[in-house]
């Protein structure tokens, strides 16, 4: 039949089918005797039938694979026939399986090799054909044959390859062949990274040849060309640009320590005298960012000199020059004239920021100047400076200085209450906001027991509604309007009954008219509102996010209105539209990061500021107020648009964002005040990333996101510094700023121009570089280039680059979503990446992830692949970029933790053990209380239904059972906290009372106490001892309480099955668990006789005895009928049966010390394979199973006994049946419980039978006594 002419012979097609089949299956089974029919084969693969063919080629890979046959000797022979493999799927599927065993030799014979990696290649990216699953079938297999080929040779075979396997990947959109190309996509990538050239030069920083970088590199020789002389008259940009690096550099052969300090001494001098806050709380922030790198360069001087004097006495020589530096500065500011003082006391916060975590006695000393100064009613200027300072030092403390932390806090609110002036107030308003964004982020640091923890909690809490209060109790009286934000907040998040009284408010209405001249004041409160959203979200009040969010947006005012008389008669609504612009980019950068704010709104509020400028500019602001609102609105409106670009999250016309730098322009062209000039200067820098007066980091850092050459689009997506189509524009302007800085007739304009290009200076040439310390420097001061090890054609660089260019508002359009995810499947597996801004390209496919599951598409992949690849990619390289390791902070933060989708927190908590390798130790102690926390707060929630709640708990015991393979646990700080995870898990195991469950759900609980026991299992004995303790009082609790022990009995018995424990933990319970009354002890009875299967013979003896005599006195022979459980006894073990058994047909009660008798009788009897029992079956087969098994090997020596207690047991039951019927039981020594009356006679007839079965152990007179008893 298997002979060649056998094919030929047959005509009909079927036949012939089955003949190739067979001869398929010969050389799989059998390759020699494949060998034989070889003739055969080759008739299979020259037939035109598709099926035929591929099967006879099938039938040669099977040979191939044996080593029987030469792949390229074979291949010779049967090339010819195999022309057309792109025409039929089923062949192109046959050939693939046979063309994979070309790659042992490949080597040997290239130009068979060629041809055969050609082909391969042509299957698998085969798009012309009809897609179906044949063909799906068939590239599959091509690539996996490609996969068996060393890289080398597919790289030399297949021409231009690297281009056409990145178009290809991107084009590729089939998930079924997703798969199968991932891991081909891998295997490149590992090859390119073993083979890959060392020291490759990265490209500069973003515009590093530009002429904006050019010029922004020259001027520190341009403006201070005639030395420090020059501080005075450009104090903002010396403090951004002096000293240069390569100062700092020479420090190091500096003459002495106090040389150092007598030159920044001079400098500070020289800088607060000259530089003029006029009250105005903007001027106030901009200084506090320009004297943060001055303090970093101050500090590292010093730090630099004593490192080069070695001296090994000093173990830390940054304290001791920040030591040094507090003293000078605090000397300075008592000595100096007021308006130097403030700025000696703004310089003080920003020293603070700077200054390590570990500083703690330096930032309190700190503080109580401060704080001195900020009870000093008589010294306004003292005052406001102070208040600001002390915000931004609250900020940064150290996570354990809860009391520093309040005694700033307090300080603050205190004179904020009572203090008359608006400077003042609006200083601690400010000061205010920035020390909320320390609240409610690490209550637990310091704190030694849950109660301390749960204390700082509210302590922080509360505070947190005290700053609410007085901020919008400000708001209020400052502007006169507004009443009913305390009441609306409230809703949100309770704020308490401290309200302001009317009489006060009324005194303060009379004021507002006259507060005009300190309107930048007036805003503080509104900045301080807008920097305490991160701890509103993080208190959990969300829907208090939104409102102030919505409300501050709605005080900035439209173009229609803005010249309104209704408006300008109301001087409180002018100061609310002041604040409200300033915090705007604080509130959008936050919002963004928590998914708070969609691209609707983004651009609502990028036309708002557009409309705001170009009625202000075409009107021409003729009072103050006007002046001062073009001035804050350009400045934040740069910033806003900087974020927006730089997130990727919307986009903008290159017209329309040409239309707002032209704004830029006219505002400081025009003849305007110098200070509103400084507002357009502001919003070109800004809007370039320099973010000044903000104090928020903006991200991406443009060194990263430069290294890519963007597309030619007609839209700006990317940092502005960045995109060649606004190139000319931008250089234009900061041609015009340079300029001005250089050479102006007007000496505060040159001022305030050189403050503002120090600005965009400073930030171009720190970016990449979150640590100054660390970076890279030529002597000019311009970052040099690194080694990046990745070619320009490297799948990981063009996968990378096509990421960060791709336009993700078209994802799910002419961008596959799905195409996405793959590439950051492959770059997951990826040992390296380049440096990119990875944070940005995450950020983006999250929020653009979500936004395409939520169209009504087919075609379009579920939320949750893209986001939960989103994941799985930043656990993957956390460890290599900070800026993803703090985006993984974020998401792993309690506040943000619950506003997830469950299917990213189940991942999230999946992967607890990669966050533990890449979180420091006093941040996974963070962790496993915010997972804690996490799982209460689930229980409670109604945003899960049952099964999700399950499914969240089955995936945090998965993380935690990881967690615990480190070996050295118990020596972690975090070992405490991960117990109280699963002691929190443990008390959340599902306990059902009835076994009518639905089946779904039954499943997955099932599958909860799978991954319980598994975890359970690998924790620490003397912990483990600790949760599973069981008193002899916990078997007395009735009803509810009762399952707690039992729960705990029934988990000890899983542990011992699986060898966790020793058996003789359950083995001390089992006198309790047979004297039970409880409904649900038949579960544990099936756990404990499944754990006794796999012991020795001798302790199921010892079980069977001690049960039969535990029978003799147990007050609980059965309980109320129920529903029941099947239990299929089967192949020496007992396999639990999802077999639900109505509980009306079984009019019985439940005999469970009985029952486990007849479990361990059945499960070691030589019935067991054909024994299925129910809790009553396993009864009504008592008598057969016992007698049976006590005949058995090694059974007969406990026979007598066992006969013996199950007559005692028999006579007892005899005796209590007989009174039952006669009404007139009385309990003796060892009663049984009234509550079974109702089932003597069943109980009876059982008992009786077993002893009749077991009379030949008995002696005479009790066999007497059994044939006396009468059983009806």
């Amino acid at each position: 039949m298997l002979h060649p002419s056998g094919i030929v012979q047959y005509a009909e097609r079927d036949i012939c089918i089955s003949i190739a089949v067979s001869i398929r299956d010969v050389c799989k089974r059998n390759p020699d005797r494949g060998v034989d029919i070889i003739l055969s084969v080759a008739a299979c693969i020259e037939n035109h039938d598709p099926l035929v063919q591929s099967l006879g080629l099938q039938s040669l890979a099977h040979l191939c694979e044996a080593d029987v046959i030469d792949f390229y000797t074979a291949w010779d022979v049967i090339a010819k026939h195999i022309q057309n493999y792109l025409g039929n799927a089923i062949v192109a599927y046959g050939l693939s399986l046979l063309l994979r065993w070309g790659a042992m030799d490949a080597e040997a014979y290239p130009e068979a090799a060629t041809n055969v990696l050609n082909i391969l290649w042509d299957i698998g990216t085969s798009r012309e054909v009809i897609e179906s699953s044949l063909w799906t079938r068939a590239r599959e297999a091509a690539f996996t044959a490609l996969r068996q080929y060393e890289v080398v040779h597919i790289q030399r075979s297949i021409p231009d390859f690297s281009t056409r396997n990145m178009e290809f990947l991107i084009s590729e959109a089939n998930p079924d062949l997703l798969t199968a190309l991932e891991e081909f996509e891998i295997r490149i990538i590992n090859y390119e990274h073993i083979t890959r050239r060392r020291f490759v030069k990265q490209k500069r920083v973003s515009g590093s040849g530009s002429k904006i970088v050019k010029l922004l590199d020259v001027i520190p020789e341009v403006i201070f060309s005639s030395g420090s002389a020059r501080n005075k008259e450009f104090p903002g940009a010396a403090l951004l640009c002096l000293p240069t690096h390569k100062d700092i550099k020479n420090q190091r052969l500096s003459k002495g320590l106090q040389d150092v300090h007598a030159k920044y001494e001079d400098a500070v001098v020289d800088i607060c005298a000259s530089l003029q806050l006029s009250r105005n709380c903007l001027l106030a922030l901009l200084s506090v960012q320009s004297w943060k790198p001055f303090m970093q360069r101050w500090l590292r001087s010093c730090t630099m000199v004593l490192e080069a004097k070695e001296d090994r006495a000093l173990l830390d020589k940054t304290s001791k020059a920040a030591n040094d530096i507090l003293k000078t500065l605090t000397r300075l500011a008592e000595a100096a004239v007021p308006r130097a003082a403030e700025n000696v006391a703004l310089a003080l916060g920003a020293f603070c920021l700077v200054l390590p975590a570990s500083s703690h006695m330096i930032k309190s000393v700190a503080s109580n100047f401060l704080l001195n100064w900020l009870s000093q009613y008589e010294h306004e200027y003292r005052q406001w400076s102070a208040a600001i300072s002390l915000g931004l030092i609250s900020s940064c403390l150290h996570v354990t200085d809860h009391k520093q932390k309040f005694k700033n806090i307090n300080g603050l609110l205190e004179v904020a209450s009572i203090s008359k002036s608006t400077l003042v107030r609006g200083a601690c308003g400010i000061g205010l906001g920035f020390s909320s964004q320390d609240l409610l982020t690490r209550v637990d640091s310091g704190a030694d027991t849950k109660f301390e923890k749960e204390t700082y909690r509210m302590q922080e809490t509360e505070l947190l509604r005290k700053i609410l209060r007085t901020l919008v109790q400000m708001i209020y009286q400052f502007s006169g309007s507004s009443s009913g934000i305390l009441e609306k907040l409230a809703t949100y998040f309770p704020l308490g009954t401290d309200d302001c009284s009317s009489s006060e408010v009324e005194i303060l209405r009379e004021d507002i008219s006259h507060l005009e001249e300190d309107a930048w004041s007036v805003a503080g409160p509104i900045i301080g509102l807008g920097n305490s959203l991160g701890a509103i979200y993080r208190a959990g009040a969300h829907d208090a996010v939104l409102y102030l969010k919505a409300l501050i947006v709605s005080w900035i005012p439209t173009a229609d209105i803005l010249f309104s008389k209704s408006v300008v008669g109301e001087n409180g609504l002018q100061m609310l539209s002041l604040g409200a612009c300033l915090v705007l980019p604080t509130i959008t950068s936050f919002c963004i990061k928590v998914e708070l704010i969609d691209d609707l709104e983004l651009a609502h509020l990028v036309s708002i500021f557009i409309d705001l400028i170009s009625e202000l500019l075409s009107v021409g602001p003729s009072d103050t107020f006007h002046r001062n609102l073009l001035m804050a609105s350009c400045a934040a409106s740069g910033s806003l648009l900087s974020i927006v670009f730089n997130a990727g999250l919307h986009s903008l016309e290159v017209d329309y964002v040409k239309g707002l730098l032209a704004l830029f322009r006219r505002t400081y062209s025009s003849p305007n005040p110098p200070f509103t000039h400084l507002g357009g200067m502001l919003g070109v820098i800004n809007m370039m990333g320099a973010g000044a007066g903000t104090l928020i980091q903006h991200l991406p850092l443009a060194a990263k996101a430069s290294t890519v050459n963007q597309k030619e689009l007609s839209h700006v997506l990317g940092p502005l510094l960045s995109n060649h189509d606004l190139e000319a524009e931008t250089t234009s302007l900061i041609q015009d700023i340079f300029l001005v800085a250089q050479n102006s007739e007007d000496p505060q304009l040159q001022q305030h121009a050189a403050w503002a290009v120090s600005f965009l200076r400073h930030f171009v040439f720190s970016i990449g570089h979150t640590n100054e310390e660390g970076a890279v420097y030529n002597d000019s001061g311009i970052p040099k280039s690194v080694p990046q090890g990745f070619a320009e054609d490297s799948i990981v660089m063009k996968l990378s680059v096509w990421l960060v260019r791709m336009n993700y508002s078209e994802l799910g359009t002419s961008i596959n979503i799905k195409t996405t995810a793959f590439a950051l499947r492959c770059l997951s597996h990826a040992p390296r990446l380049p440096s990119f801004d990875w944070e940005a390209v995450i950020r983006r496919c999250m929020k653009y992830g979500g936004q395409v599951a939520e169209m009504p598409s087919q075609n379009i992949a579920p939320r949750r692949t893209l986001r939960e690849d989103c994941l799985l990619f930043m656990l993957s390289h956390a460890n290599q970029f900070d800026s993803l390791l703090g985006f993984l902070d974020e998401l792993s933060d309690l506040a943000r933790l619950k506003s997830l989708e469950s299917n990213l927190q189940s991942l999230m908590l999946l992967h607890l053990a990669d966050l533990l390798k890449i979180f420091s130790n006093s941040r996974v102690v963070k962790l496993f209380d915010d997972v804690a926390d996490f799982l209460h707060w689930s229980v409670s929630s109604d945003q899960y239904n049952p099964e999700e709640k399950i499914s969240l708990r089955v995936s945090c015991w998965k993380g935690l059972r990881s967690c615990l393979n480190d070996s050295a646990l118990e020596t972690q700080d975090y070992a405490y906290n991960l117990e109280h995870c699963m002691d929190v898990l443990f008390r959340m195991l599902p306990w059902s009372h009835s076994g009518v469950t639905l089946e779904s759900y039954q499943k997955i609980s099932k599958l909860e106490w799978t991954e319980a026991i598994g975890c359970l299992g690998k924790a620490r004995q003397g912990w483990l001892s600790d949760l599973l303790l069981v008193s002899d009082t916990d078997f007395k609790q009735e009803n509810d309480q009762i399952v707690k022990p039992l729960k705990k009995v029934q988990v000890k018995a899983a542990l011992v099955r699986i060898g966790s424990i020793p058996l003789l933990e359950t083995a001390k319970l089992k006198a309790y668990i047979l004297d039970s009354n409880s409904e649900v002890i038949w579960n544990i009875l099936v756990e404990v006789a499944v754990t006794l299967q796999r012991s020795d013979e001798s302790t199921r003896r010892q079980w069977l005895v001690d049960t039969a005599e535990i029978l003799c006195v147990t007050s609980y022979p059965s309980t109320s009928y129920g529903s029941t459980y099947g239990i299929c006894l089967w192949n020496f073990g007992l396999v639990l049966k999802a077999i639900v058994v109505d509980s009306q047909s079984f009019p019985s009660a439940r005999y469970y010390a009985l029952r486990f008798l007849g479990l361990l009788s059945g499960s070691c009897c030589k019935y067991m394979p054909v024994l299925v029992a129910d809790k009553n079956n396993v009864l009504t087969d008592l008598p057969a199973t016992l007698s049976s098994l006590l005949l058995g090997t090694g059974w007969g020596v406990i026979a007598d006994f066992v006969a013996s207690y199950v007559w005692k047991s028999t006579e007892r039951i005899y005796d209590w049946a007989r009174h039952v019927k006669r009404g007139g039981y009385v309990p003796g020594s060892q009663p049984i419980d009234r509550t079974e009356n109702h089932m003597a006679d069943f109980l009876l007839q059982v008992m009786h039978h077993t002893c009749v079965s077991l009379k030949q152990y008995l002696p005479v007179e009790k066999q007497l006594g059994l044939a006396n008893m009468v059983v009806t």
